[in-house]
């Protein structure tokens, strides 16, 4: 059996129940020092969908790099239900029975996905890319561990914001630092002056096997003005992702 093949039986296989997943605990809520939420969705409330006799799904591989650190290429996969009110789900195949992790329903689709190695890590992260119909897209990682896969959060929200490309809200970028991802953003300064300026800010986030804790916000520029930030800061008006540490497929 192929593995693309291989990844189809395992999304069916995981789609079979009805109301009856386990899940994973992993962080508590965010603040400036303590743990962030990660919300666990191993096979994930893919679970509740009932599969009908000639089955209701469809498996679109994305890419394939080493998800658990074992030195092999694992293929990562879009689990597609087709029966209504059944979430579509980032599939993993190649961790054993494999994985799989909700996509909230009603949401941009899942264009691409590409694997991140973090420093001292074992095995990448997977990060998924949604793309809005109307510009703009949305990045989720997720992180593999102990037979989980969670997608990292904030809050309760994605790890990396909404990116809106029709207005520069919010420049931004994201990279791999030790241990885990630093990310990086330009705000209004404050107080606000006669001249419209920005405020540079790195923020690191701890990943530990599935979960994620926020260290402090440090501010690292101030009064940088809008003519000036694309000089200075290049990969933020680029909405850099993870520059420095893609996985190889």
């Amino acid at each position: 059996m192929t593995r693309a093949l291989a990844l189809l039986v395992l999304a069916l296989v995981l789609l079979a129940g009805c109301g009856s997943s386990e899940q994973a605990k992993g962080g508590s809520a965010a603040d400036t020092s303590g743990s962030a939420d990660s919300t666990p969705s191993a096979r994930a409330s893919v679970d509740r969908c009932e599969q009908s006799g000639d089955g209701f799904v469809t498996t679109e591989n994305l890419a394939t790099f080493d998800v658990n650190g074992d030195g092999a290429g694992d293929r990562v996969g879009l689990v597609k239900p087709t029966r209504a009110g059944c979430p579509p789900a980032v599939a993993v195949d190649g961790v054993g029975s494999g994985v799989s992790a909700e996509i909230a329903a009603g949401e941009p689709p899942v264009r691409s996905a590409f694997g991140v190695v973090v420093p001292g890590r074992q095995g990448a992260l997977v990060v998924t890319k949604q793309v809005h119909p109307r510009g703009g897209f949305q990045l989720r990682v997720f992180a593999f561990d102990n037979g989980v896969l969670v997608e990292l959060k904030t809050d309760d929200h994605p790890l990396v914001p909404f990116v809106a490309l029709d207005v520069q809200e919010r420049p931004l970028s994201i990279d791999c630092t030790d241990g885990g991802v630093v990310f990086t953003e330009a705000v209004a300064h404050k107080p606000a002056g006669v001249v419209f300026a920005w405020d540079i800010q790195r923020t690191t986030y701890a990943v530990e096997g599935n979960a994620v804790t926020v260290g402090e916000t440090e501010e690292i520029a101030d009064n940088v003005l809008p003519a000036q930030l694309k000089a200075k800061y290049p990969d933020l008006v680029d909405y850099s992702a993870f520059k420095s540490c893609r996985a190889k497929s």
